[in-house]
Parts: structure tokens; C-alpha cells; sequence
């Protein structure tokens, strides 16, 4: 229920904050909520543990988790203007990414004691359902992070309104999963996620048809409709991917999926924003291509553009044409490279379908299955 109810409040209060206030007050808000919220869980875990482990701090992973991944994410979110590896910035952050991951990897397989657990991908269940759950909500993430933009920069929306466009997504989660998770487990999980994914799919699909002049009433009921296959997604997922550890490595694998699931979101904004800013690029060079400078007709067409001010001459209302039709070019290439993005995330979603179906049932908890046979 946190889960889903999240992306329906989220953007409405985003949107809130920065319209009243200013952005950087949505990370303040952080501050006051991760207060409340250590407070209740420890008054609520007080007293509870009955046996205390204390395994070593595994030093080396921890380091050298932090640099590859802080460098790669760094790698990521400096590429594009730094022009990549034409840049020594990133040649030298793809290096110490390479390097400390190497031994990150090469540590955790062999300490006995590591802080990212990679020995539980010997579960096929797990490895299956890890590598599903990351995919899944690496594009989700996308599909979260591209909308208000999208909303704000092609369609002119307030953050405020692209809020509350966006914040249809929770209304179905929050009716069905209290249902999803009381009689899911009486079907076949993967049929369930699979159901999840294809209507996740099929919005992806949908956006990729939009244009310019896609109106509210539209982008929110998509939104709806997405809000069934978040229903569907998470629990079905993450069950399936525990179902077949040990009862000592189910708190371990919980822990593992979530950061690989963070990672997985983190990468995905950095590379979608990326792949969007790219293709509006190469797009906006195709349209450009089109357009003749010295074609009399195109010239004639453009000034008439740039004809607002009477008193303008014909140089200055060639030169405001020129900038108002660049604009629309860049708003339409844009648009287009926006398409593009989502017909690729449809396709991710239904790949996704194909690791879920590598996991084998029974997909109850080991623990479970062992005291209710004992019961029996």
C-alpha cells in the first residue's frame, strides 16, 4: 500500500510545493516525514527482537559499492553535456566505475560476511524474479519521471497540473491491493504479473501515439488505466522472488531485490532523460534538413510568421519566424523522440513477462510451506 500510494500523492504534493514554494523544498519535506518515520517504527520494534546478530561490517563492499556506483551514476547524469567520452571526466569515471565494481563483484562472491548477498542468484526464483522486478521498475520509474516533464516542458502544464494529470495512477492500486494481496496467492502469480506488465504495456503503447494536442482528460485516463497493471505488479513479483530462499536468507534477499530495485530506478532516470534529450536532437536535425533557406516560398512562409509588429521590417519578422518556427521544430522533435521512449518501454514490459515465466511454483514462502506442512 506505501508502494502505490505513493505515485498518487506524490506528484499533487510535488506539484503543490513547487508551485507555493520553490523546488528545493521537495527534498526538505524529506527531513520532517524520515523523522516521523523512524520514530514510529521504533516504537513499534522496541522489545521485539528476541535474538541480536552482529555480523562484521564488510568494509571493502561498502567502499567500493559507493565509488562504482556513485561514479557510474555521475558517469550517467555528466555524459550528455560533457560529450561523453570525447570528455577526460568521464573516461576517468568509466575507469574508477570499471575498477571498483570488479572488485566489488569479485569480494562479495567470496567474503563470508558481504553486504550485498550475490549468492542468493543460485535461487532460480530469486535471480528470475530479482531481474524481472529491476527491469519492471526501472521502466515504471521512466514512465514517472517523463510525464510531468513532458507535461511541463511540450505541453506548457504547471507543476501543479502536471500533478494532478499524472496522479490517476494511484486511484486503482489503492481500491485493489488490499484484494491483490488477500487472493492473488489462489492463482498462479506469474499470470498475475503477466497481466500486470501487459497493461503496463499497453499504456506504453498508448503514449507513444500522443501528440501536442493530447488534452488532460486523456493523459489522466491512461494514467487510470496504468494504475491496474501497478495494482498487479508489485506483490506478485516480489513473492515469487522469495519463495524459494531459505528462511535465514529471506531478510537478506529482501534487501538485496530493494537496492538492485533503487538501482535500477536511479539508472533508469539518468539514461531515459538522456535517450529523450538524444533523440529530440537527431530529430530536430531531420526537420531541419527539410527546411531551405534559400527556398523564396519558405522565406515568404516564415516572414509572414514573424509579421506581429506592424511597424517591423521585413528583416526583423524573418528573424522572429526563424526563432518561432525553430521553437515548433524543437517542440516536434521532441514530441516525436517522446514517442520513441515509450514504444520502447512497451516492449520492455513485455520482455519482462519472459523472466517471470522462468520462475517455478511453489511461490509460498519456504517457512510457510514448512509449517504448514507440520500443521498437517
Amino acid at each position: 500500500m506505501v508502494t502505490v500510494v505513493a505515485p498518487f500523492s506524490g506528484p499533487i504534493l510535488g506539484g503543490w510545493i513547487t508551485d507555493s514554494y520553490s523546488w528545493e523544498w521537495i527534498f526538505f519535506i524529506n527531513v520532517p516525514i524520515g523523522i516521523f518515520a523512524s520514530l514510529v517504527v521504533g516504537s513499534q520494534l522496541r522489545g521485539r527482537p528476541e535474538k541480536l546478530d552482529k555480523p562484521r561490517m564488510d568494509y571493502v563492499g561498502l567502499i567500493t559499492l559507493v565509488i562504482g556506483v556513485g561514479a557510474l551514476q555521475v558517469l550517467l547524469d555528466l555524459g550528455n553535456d560533457a560529450d561523453w567520452f570525447n570528455s577526460t571526466k568521464i573516461i576517468v569515471l568509466a575507469i574508477v566505475t570499471a575498477i571498483a565494481l570488479t572488485v566489488f563483484l569479485i569480494w562479495e562472491l567470496t567474503d563470508k560476511d558481504p553486504i550485498v548477498d550475490l549468492r542468493l542468484f543460485r535461487h532460480r526464483n530469486f535471480a528470475s524474479g530479482t531481474l524481472a522486478l529491476v527491469l519492471a521498475y526501472a521502466a515504471f520509474f521512466s514512465v514517472a519521471l517523463i510525464i510531468p516533464l513532458w507535461l511541463q516542458r511540450n505541453l506548457g502544464y504547471t507543476p501543479i497540473w502536471a500533478g494532478l494529470a499524472t496522479a490517476p495512477i494511484g486511484v486503482l492500486p489503492v481500491i485493489l491491493t488490499p484484494f491483490v494481496g488477500k487472493y492473488a496467492a489462489r492463482f498462479d502469480l506469474r499470470v498475475v504479473a503477466s497481466l500486470a506488465f501487459v497493461a503496463l504495456s499497453a499504456t506504453s503503447f498508448v503514449r507513444a501515439g500522443f501528440n501536442l494536442d493530447v488534452d488532460f482528460q486523456r493523459v489522466a485516463m491512461v494514467q487510470l488505466w496504468m494504475g491496474l497493471g501497478v495494482a498487479l505488479f508489485f506483490m506478485p513479483v516480489l513473492t515469487i522472488l522469495l519463495s524459494d530462499l531459505e528462511p535465514h536468507e529471506i531478510a537478506s534477499g529482501s534487501g538485496v531485490a530493494t537496492f538492485f530495485r533503487t538501482l535500477g530506478g536511479s539508472f533508469a532516470a539518468s539514461l531515459t532523460t538522456w535517450a529523450w534529450n538524444q533523440r529530440a536532437v537527431v530529430h530536430h536535425a531531420h526537420l531541419t534538413e527539410r527546411i531551405s533557406a534559400t527556398d523564396p516560398g519558405m522565406l515568404q512562409a516564415v516572414t509572414a510568421i514573424g509579421h506581429g509588429d506592424p511597424g517591423s521590417s521585413p528583416g526583423q519578422a524573418l528573424q522572429r519566424g526563424a526563432m518561432f518556427l525553430d521553437r515548433m521544430i524543437a517542440q516536434q522533435a521532441a514530441q516525436i523522440g517522446f514517442n520513441e521512449i515509450f514504444h520502447l518501454l512497451g516492449i520492455l514490459f513485455l520482455v519482462v513477462i519472459v523472466f517471470v515465466w522462468f520462475a517455478k511454483p511453489p511461490f509460498a514462502a519456504k517457512a510457510a510451506r514448512g509449517a504448514a506442512a507440520a500443521g498437517h
